[in-house]
């Protein structure tokens, strides 16, 4: 994965301002993981799928709130891809595309954003089992599900 993916990891690390520092830390990385999971099984790569998982949520984690955090997180990972000074504009118009897009669960986007939603949903679904999964993810739930050939009981 490289020296960028552990830059930003630090960056990102320094940034959390957020009164639930446990759920923060949990949901990006564990976001990022999954993202890195489906990376490898759709054979994409992982290091710019686990870059959009680390990012998605930086306008909550550093204090924003989850209103419009989407479309604000992808403006502030835009400008901390561009100080890192190591993405291209291309990689860069590719992982905040996908940020902007990640809390759209009922559309179906391009491959990297469709990767970030999926990812979100697991984290979502498999934080805790007993949790009631929320109807606007229970469809790419059970997708994903499929996807991993796991029978859910």
């Amino acid at each position: 994965m490289g020296n960028r993916l552990e830059t930003l990891r630090n960056r990102i690390d320094k940034f959390i301002n957020h009164d639930d520092i446990r759920m923060c830390i949990s949901h990006t990385y564990g976001v990022a993981q999954f993202c890195t999971l489906l990376a490898m099984k759709r054979n994409m790569d992982v290091e710019l799928a686990t870059t959009c998982g680390m990012l998605h949520d930086i306008h909550w984690i550093t204090g924003g709130s989850s209103d419009n955090h989407a479309s604000k997180g992808a403006e502030q990972a835009k400008i901390i891809l561009k100080a890192m000074n190591t993405y291209s504009d291309g990689e860069i118009e590719l992982i905040t595309t996908a940020i902007l897009k990640h809390s759209d669960k009922k559309s179906v986007d391009e491959p990297y954003d469709e990767l970030l939603k999926d990812a979100d949903v697991m984290n979502h679904c498999l934080y805790n089992a007993d949790f009631p999964i929320a109807k606007s993810e229970l469809v790419r739930y059970k997708n994903l599900l499929r996807e991993f050939d796991i029978t859910h009981g």
